[in-house]
């Protein structure tokens, strides 16, 4: 179906549907979009009687500020406090202490910082780098302006379990959604998380919609954490047509220098 043609609602219009309390002061200092004048919405040059006649039509600067919310909503939910400057720079990948797994890892990561398609999944022991990995394509990312996620599974779990609180002031349905359609989804320390039937359950939920969606997400875990995990998640990420896996073996442990890598 061809779109109909957009034209701007009038100034007058916008005073009166959309901001009837704007001050005249108040529209001088905000800098208004030049298509929809700061009304956020366009309506269909359509004739009277035409379904869409008469119906708003959210503009692109309206579904930009919607876009940057969710960013900044999706930011205070994440884990990145403590590896804010993570990045592939200072990540010490020339050395004759790094094993060829490690580069590997560090190589698909690169990639895939460059360019989130699919699934990449980094397993490998405790130290081996891979949060520090994980963190760096999460804040390459962040930089460019996308919409990211980055939590440890159990953090996950507990900004879930927070909004049956009665303190809560985001509905789980609306703060699930997010997560799941986060642009770039990082889960740090698969199968690290107290497993019970709940916790399963959202966490396939979770990865399902993205398998599904093929939304770009980035896992990392140790093969112990994974000997608990759903089958159906681990069917999922062993899938080549999607997923990217890394096995990273016979690693250093850098934590004493680099906690939580």
């Amino acid at each position: 179906m061809s779109q109909q043609p957009l034209r701007e609602i009038e100034v007058h219009e916008r005073v009166q549907q959309v901001l009837p309390v704007t001050t005249p002061s108040l529209l001088r200092t905000k800098s208004l979009c030049p298509k929809c004048k700061g009304a956020g919405y366009l309506r269909s040059d359509v004739p009277y009687g035409h379904p869409n006649f008469g119906k708003p039509i959210a503009c692109e600067c309206k579904e930009a500020e919607k876009r940057e919310k969710r960013r900044q909503q999706l930011l205070e939910l994440s884990d990145l406090g403590a590896f804010h400057n993570q990045n592939f720079e200072n990540f010490i990948i020339h050395s004759s202490r790094i094993h060829h797994s490690v580069q590997e890892a560090y190589y698909e990561a690169h990639r895939f910082a460059q360019n989130p398609d699919g699934w990449l999944v980094l397993i490998g022991p405790n130290g081996c780098g891979k949060t520090h990995l994980a963190a760096a394509i999460a804040n390459q990312n962040l930089r460019a302006g996308a919409v990211v996620l980055f939590t440890v599974v159990p953090d996950l779990l507990a900004h879930l379990r927070a909004t049956f609180s009665s303190s809560s002031t985001e509905p789980y349905d609306q703060r699930f959604a997010k997560m799941r359609e986060a642009e770039l989804l990082v889960l740090d320390d698969l199968g690290s998380h107290q497993s019970s039937p709940w916790a399963n359950e959202k966490l396939f939920q979770l990865l399902n919609y993205r398998y599904n969606s093929h939304y770009p997400t980035v896992i990392t875990a140790n093969k112990q954490g994974l000997i608990g995990i759903d089958e159906r998640i681990l069917s999922r990420i062993s899938d080549n047509a999607l997923v990217t896996r890394v096995i990273i073996n016979g690693a250093i442990d850098f934590r004493p220098h680099n906690p939580r890598r």
